[in-house]
């Protein structure tokens, strides 16, 4: 494992899967409040996505911003963890776009995340040596680990996110 033990990448994942049993006690108010807490994150790796993407088709030649984005990206994706609050899936929150399958098929959810978390710790390795090709070979796979939950465009669904207008 990359970065730290197994249980540490999966802590917020276990956290999220444990409060089942409160997702009754908040409003709707406050599930459609935790919704909007998770828009800007998602936005925020989304923009450190493009860092490291500009850097792969060599429009940028800045490993050292890849690099730090990419370390970036996986705190964002801790911080978005701990949002998907049970409760909070489209039909129970509003403006959500989270499929129940964050919560129905938790050990697939959280082998998402294990692999985003693994896919960022190594394009910030790759980044690193500043070498385009092995930047470039982290690449395809730092991307399967994004589009394992959901497709690249912002408006699109996938296992655990519902596309726009749908």
């Amino acid at each position: 494992m990359i970065g730290g033990s197994h249980s540490s990448l999966l802590a917020p994942v276990a956290v999220l899967l444990l409060a089942g049993a409160a997702a009754g006690q908040s409003s709707e108010y406050e599930r459609a409040q935790i919704v909007a807490e998770r828009k800007p994150v998602m936005g925020d790796l989304q923009d450190n996505y493009w860092v490291l993407f500009n850097v792969n088709k060599g429009d940028s030649e800045d490993f050292a911003a890849a690099a730090a984005a990419a370390r970036e990206m996986s705190a964002l994706m801790t911080r978005f963890v701990s949002l998907l609050e049970p409760g909070t899936s489209r039909g129970e929150a509003p403006g959500s776009r989270a499929k129940p399958e964050v919560w129905s098929e938790p050990e697939t959810f959280a082998s998402a995340v294990e692999t985003f978390q693994e896919a960022t710790a190594a394009m910030a390795a790759a980044a690193a040596t500043g070498d385009r090709e092995t930047y470039m070979g982290e690449f395809e796979s730092f991307t399967g680990a994004c589009t394992a939950c959901h497709g690249l465009r912002p408006s699109s669904g996938g296992m655990f996110r519902f596309a726009k207008g749908e």
